[in-house]
Parts: structure tokens; C-alpha cells; sequence
């Protein structure tokens, strides 16, 4: 049996043509952590830094227990909510990675228990929580993140010639690349809103 891998079972979010589309996004299960200002701020490195602990030290360690089953670690997403959209420093966000469904509460903090004690992170700040975005627009934006602008203009376009409006001035991106090992114009992040029918 192949590993559970919500990439490949939820394709149509994880992997969306470059040109917008409308999608249904089902309840999914995340590790989450909440916090404030800019990606290039220690805050938010370090709660990727968590998530990717918690999500790697489930996958390594915990394979004998009752409720383990094979699982492929999936990508970091965040959902970015501006006060200012001019201002950054203003935005809220939650940095999550999607989780499998057998997942339990229990199980979460004896990972996350593990994670402080053995490498010694503050872990808090993680929690689990379920998530349902409902009806949405996506569209692949493959390129520096500074450009996500043309992206999200094309989606609104669309919103418009569909007959549909934004729900919250939220969105959400799902970065499939590491930032570090990928050239800035070779990046993809799928971006996304939660819509309704005008």
C-alpha cells in the first residue's frame, strides 16, 4: 500500500493549473501555529522550524504506535490575513502542515512532547485544529513571491467574470518548493481565497 499523501489525494489544491479555477476544499486536519509580521521574521522561521519538527519526528518516530499509518510529510501552507495590505508588519498568520486524519489529539501532544525534550524547541505554540474552507478560487503562481500580485489579479479577474466575491480578505499559499534550494523564479505556491456566488 502506497504512503497517504495529500498531495496526490487532494490534487486539484495542491497541484491547480496556473490559470484560476473553482475548487471544493474539504475538512483537512493541521498542525498550526499562529503569529504576527513578516515571513523573514525569527517568529515565523521558527514556527516553520516547529512544524516541520513535529511533522518529521511523527513520521520517524512513531511508527509502532496502534495508530500509525504510512504517511508522506506534506508542504508547508500558510493563511495570510492583513489588518494593512500595505503594511506587513500588521499581518496576522497561521503557518500550518496539513496532517493524516488518524492523527488524535492524544497522539499530537505526545509528539509534541517529544519534540521539546529531545531538540529542545518551545513547542506551546503548536496545536491541532480542523479546517474547512469550503468553495474557493486557486491558481499556481510559479515565481519570486513578490510577484504573487499578477497572480491574485488574474484570480479576481476571474472572480468577476464568474459572478463571485471574496469571502474575508484572507488567503492562503501553499509553498511546494523549499526557498533556500530553489531559484526565486523556479518557486511554486499555489495561492488561494474562500469565495461565494454574488
Amino acid at each position: 500500500m502506497r504512503d497517504y499523501d495529500v498531495r496526490r489525494t487532494l490534487g486539484s489544491l495542491y497541484s491547480p493549473d496556473k490559470e484560476p479555477t473553482l475548487v471544493q476544499v474539504p475538512q483537512q486536519l493541521f498542525c498550526i501555529v499562529d503569529g504576527e509580521g513578516k515571513a523573514e521574521e525569527e517568529s515565523y522561521e521558527l514556527a516553520v522550524q516547529l512544524l516541520f519538527a513535529m511533522s518529521n519526528t511523527l513520521h520517524a518516530q512513531f511508527g509502532r504506535h496502534r495508530l500509525y499509518q504510512s504517511f508522506t510529510i506534506s508542504p508547508l501552507e500558510c493563511l495570510w490575513s492583513p489588518l494593512e495590505v500595505e503594511n506587513r508588519q500588521t499581518w496576522r498568520w497561521s503557518a500550518m502542515i496539513a496532517q493524516p486524519e488518524w492523527l488524535s489529539e492524544e497522539l499530537f501532544l505526545q509528539v509534541r512532547d517529544q519534540v521539546a525534550f529531545k531538540q529542545g524547541l518551545y513547542t506551546g505554540s503548536a496545536y491541532l485544529g480542523l479546517l474547512e474552507e469550503g468553495l474557493c478560487v486557486t491558481a499556481m503562481h510559479t515565481g519570486s513571491y513578490e510577484d504573487e500580485g499578477a497572480t491574485m489579479e488574474r484570480m479576481q479577474i476571474f472572480c468577476d467574470e464568474h459572478d463571485l466575491k471574496r469571502v474575508g480578505t484572507s488567503h492562503r499559499e501553499i509553498y511546494l518548493d523549499k526557498n533556500r534550494h530553489t531559484q526565486s523564479e523556479l518557486l511554486r505556491t499555489v495561492i488561494r481565497f474562500p469565495v461565494a456566488a454574488l
